[in-house]
């Protein structure tokens, strides 16, 4: 048996990126390990709900960062990239971050962190303590190919901070990583030098069975669902996609089920069409089951919940690695991507989602193939023999 560990998980505040991680946390625990979570303070009831220990670490603020989210707007994919991977993730973020990591991983001694993928404070933390370390991709292993280049440079700097050599990427090329996206999807390209990921499933808790509102039984028009992720519905700037979705569904011959996030205000997304169920937040487990098409901005982990449900998709991104995982998905023949529909455009993609049996057929091999992926319980001795 292996002896009892150590493993310290450390996340950005995002729900997508934390939430990636506490399956493999859990498995950990079930085994008997010793698991604890770094993450900022804002993240400690979410920490805490999962029962594990929450160690903060500090973060810069919203008013920090907002004028360099600012600069986003009407930036071209590229840019976004740099400013959000560069200049917050790598940046600010992991510059604030950096002390406290230092400290726990002192204090802690952990045999092993785990990150997410753009929590780099604690890839540089680690490597100072000569601790191994892993990351859980929150995003496209392909994606993540062009990290090394992307954040080189201030990751070098937060090593000379550290009291580290200069690596040009080094240590992020060589970090084991463990992702959910089935390798036919996300191909890594010929000749990377990144490690090669151990892909896993999450196996989802049961869904509610009982009757919900935004499904009647007796009601046999398809549902389609519409989110796009948490952080839409309080950007202003961002929103106007909510309305250009209402307008594109009244007048199909569907239901559809909306959710915005929290941070939305009553009354902004205007008179709701007689077809359409709104709503905060609902267990993704519950909805998708129930579903005929699925809308979303591409975020990983809709995107995956949708295809491991075999739904075919219709992704309307809105950055970060979103247009990345359109264009996978319609290489895949599994969606259709649309930059800025309007909501002709938008009713239009929405119909051939429901209609054209090849997006759904490929969105079925993709179903199949995740299913036979293994699970986080089986991979997660993988992680233990990184130590």
């Amino acid at each position: 048996m292996v002896p009892s560990m150590r493993v310290l998980f450390s996340s950005t505040r995002g729900a997508g990126h934390l939430q990636p991680l506490l399956p493999y946390a859990r498995a950990l625990v079930a085994r008997r390990h010793e698991v604890a979570v770094a993450a900022p303070e804002e993240v400690s009831k979410t920490v805490r709900d999962a029962g594990l220990p929450h160690l903060p670490f500090d973060h810069p603020g919203d008013d920090a960062l907002a004028p360099i989210w600012a600069r986003l707007r009407g930036a071209s994919e590229a840019e976004m990239m740099t400013i959000a991977g560069s200049d917050i993730f790598a940046g600010v973020n992991a510059r604030a971050a950096l002390p406290k990591l230092l400290a726990t991983i002192r204090e802690w001694r952990p045999d092993l962190v785990v990150r997410d993928s753009v929590e780099f404070g604690a890839l540089v933390a680690a490597e100072a303590a000569g601790v191994r370390h892993a990351r859980v991709a929150v995003h496209s292993v392909s994606f993540e190919e062009l990290f090394p280049s992307l954040v080189g440079a201030p990751v070098d700097a937060l090593r000379t901070a550290a009291g580290l050599p200069p690596d040009d990427g080094a240590s992020l090329r060589a970090e084991a990583v463990f992702s959910s996206f089935p390798a036919s999807l996300d191909r890594v390209p010929d000749g990377s030098r990144m490690r090669a990921p151990l892909r896993a499933r999450v196996v989802e808790a049961a869904p509610s069975s009982g009757p919900v509102a935004w499904a009647p039984v007796e009601d046999p028009r398809p549902l389609v669902y519409i989110t796009f992720g948490t952080i839409v519905g309080s950007s202003p700037h961002l929103r106007s996609v909510y309305r250009t979705s209402l307008d594109a569904v009244a007048d199909l011959p569907v239901r559809a089920l909306l959710t915005t996030g929290r941070g939305l205000e009553p009354g902004a997304l205007g008179a709701i069409p007689d077809n359409v169920h709104v709503e905060e937040w609902i267990p993704q487990r519950d909805i998708l089951p129930r579903v005929a098409a699925l809308v979303c901005h591409g975020g990983s982990g809709t995107l995956l919940g949708g295809l491991a449900a075999g739904l075919p998709v219709v992704i309307v991104p809105m950055g970060a690695d979103q247009p990345h995982n359109g264009r996978l998905v319609a290489a895949a023949g599994a969606g259709l991507t649309l930059v800025k529909p309007d909501a002709d455009a938008l009713r239009a993609a929405v119909q051939t989602a429901l209609d054209g049996p090849g997006l759904r057929l490929q969105a079925r091999r993709l179903a199949e193939e995740i299913a036979a992926m293994p699970t986080i319980d089986d991979v997660v001795d993988a992680m233990v023999g990184l130590t």
